[in-house]
């Protein structure tokens, strides 16, 4: 059943208006009902913008796997993050203490990336490090400093010290939903945000502020959750089924699957389950406080799944901020998985991004990280190991080609399918994914097939993939109107 509902997903298509939040129901038919709203009704904020077009991107890479990083340089912008322990260098001697952020900052630099950082306590009591799945480390999990202002002089060392080279953005801790990351109560948390929040203004008062970002699994878990909560059963069951299939098909999920409401809420009601819940209204706290500037989206899950998560973010944000995609990307172990459905999930989770005004978006991880006998690979990459690309790499490619210099980005629609525009001095890139099976007729010369970048798709044809079609109008309406060229029918901005 699993496998046949991963089919059925994998051939369906996201459609994605300019105002896909605003009908009450995502891609499942679930109605949005005041039994789940919360107050928050911010809608779509401005996006942060650090480079010189209209959307940033970015790559996050394991810093010591060499052949990859000539993908990286090629692509020759856009941000990247890495993570500082406090517990781990405060009792450094202060001329070596950020040597390794030294290091890391030239590397991004001379590969033309912006550095964004995650400042994490770590545990200075020496406790034992919890496994991290996704790189196959095992991480120390923060608490609260046990020396709270040694902590805040620590955060605003660093950010005076950075801001002036181009470390504008702060995340404070990561993922703390997850047993490998925190290990304090919700409360401390918060309280932590509050201090991290003020050593980083004090520091650089113009630089960007993030929570911790919820990961993907715990933003399943919480949505699901909430259904379940408005006794809305079905639904949460749905959910949570698409949310989780896919990962289920590796022998490292970190939650299983179920087959009925009564075993999901059961699960819910588990002591991990409920940790991510607590997690994940004690982070809403910190954001709703007006402690950070930003929200930090992670999502790695089947891209028809992004409307419900966005919804359920808009709807819970009391203060007006942008929203940032620091950890974007394909969860996906298993057989199942093949690199053409990779390729053309990427166009559709970056344009569906673009369209909602999420900036940046960091694509992770720009290659999977080999380890020993027993480590899966769960987070699939732009390119191989041995740096050699996939259709997912080319998409990601032609993306950041255009959105470098970007003039202008839109959400389109033609007849039979949704995409997005992005206008540059060099020309225009257009991405359009079909509404449903043969729903999008190819007429003319010029498109790619997102599964397979390498080939064309020939006039006459109805793709079931998107399509890249790249343009040379450095305008709106010349693009638009070179893209009807191609697909036989208006284009339309919005």
């Amino acid at each position: 059943m699993v496998k046949k509902a991963l089919a059925t997903l994998a051939a369906a298509t996201l459609v994605l208006s300019a105002s896909a939040c605003d009908d009450g129901a995502g891609p499942t038919g679930r109605a949005t009902t005041p039994a789940t709203m919360a107050s928050g009704t911010m809608g779509v904020v401005p996006p942060v913008l650090m480079e010189t077009g209209k959307v940033d991107l970015g790559i996050k890479w394991n810093w010591n796997l060499k052949p990859p990083l000539a993908y990286a340089q090629q692509v020759g912008w856009g941000e990247t993050f890495f993570e500082v322990e406090w517990c781990a260098l405060r009792d450094r001697p202060e001329g070596t203490r950020f040597a390794q952020v030294e290091r890391i900052l030239g590397q991004a630099q001379a590969l033309g990336y912006r550095l964004m950082l995650k400042i994490r306590v770590g545990n200075c009591g020496g406790g034992n490090k919890e496994l991290d799945p996704a790189e196959g480390t095992r991480k120390s999990p923060s608490t609260f400093p046990d020396d709270p202002a040694a902590y805040q002089q620590f955060v605003t060392t660093m950010v005076k010290l950075y801001s002036g080279r181009g470390v504008k953005s702060w995340a404070i801790e990561n993922e703390v939903d997850a047993n490998n990351f925190w290990s304090g109560t919700p409360e401390e948390y918060t309280r932590l945000v509050t201090l991290a929040s003020e050593a980083i203004k004090a520091g650089d008062p113009d630089a960007t502020i993030l929570d911790a970002g919820i990961s993907s699994t715990g933003n399943g878990i919480e949505l699901a959750g909430e259904l379940m909560d408005a006794g809305k059963e079905q639904e949460a069951l749905a959910l949570y089924q698409q949310w989780f299939g896919r990962r289920n098909e590796g022998p490292q999920a970190r939650f299983g699957m179920v087959d009925s409401a009564d075993a999901l809420r059961s699960l819910l009601s588990d002591g991990r389950a409920k940790r991510i819940r607590a997690m994940v209204a004690a982070n809403w706290a910190a954001i709703n406080s007006g402690a950070v500037t930003s929200y930090q989206l992670h999502f790695y899950e089947n891209p028809d799944l992004l409307p419900d998560l966005l919804d359920y973010i808009r709807r819970h944000l009391t203060v007006r901020i942008p929203i940032e995609g620091w950890e974007i990307g394909t969860a996906w172990p298993g057989d199942n998985y093949t690199e053409q459905i990779h390729g053309a999930e990427t166009a559709r989770l970056l344009g569906a991004l673009m369209r909602e005004q999420v900036s940046p978006i960091v694509y992770l991880p720009l290659a999977y990280t080999p380890g020993g006998a027993t480590k899966v690979e769960i987070f699939r990459g732009l390119v191989t190991p041995e740096g050699a690309s996939t259709p997912a790499g080319e998409v990601y490619a032609a993306y950041a080609k255009y959105a470098k210099d970007s003039t202008d980005v839109a959400g389109v629609r033609t007849s039979g399918g949704t995409g997005i525009l992005l206008v540059a001095p060099s020309g225009s890139l257009l991405v359009l994914w079909p509404d449903g099976e043969g729903s999008l007729r190819i007429t003319g010369a010029g498109a790619r097939s997102a599964a397979d970048p390498a080939g064309s798709v020939p006039a006459g044809s109805t793709p079931r993939d998107p399509v890249l079609i790249e343009l040379a109008a450095t305008d709106r309406e010349g693009a638009l109107k070179a893209g009807e060229a191609v697909v036989g029918s208006p284009v339309t901005a919005g």
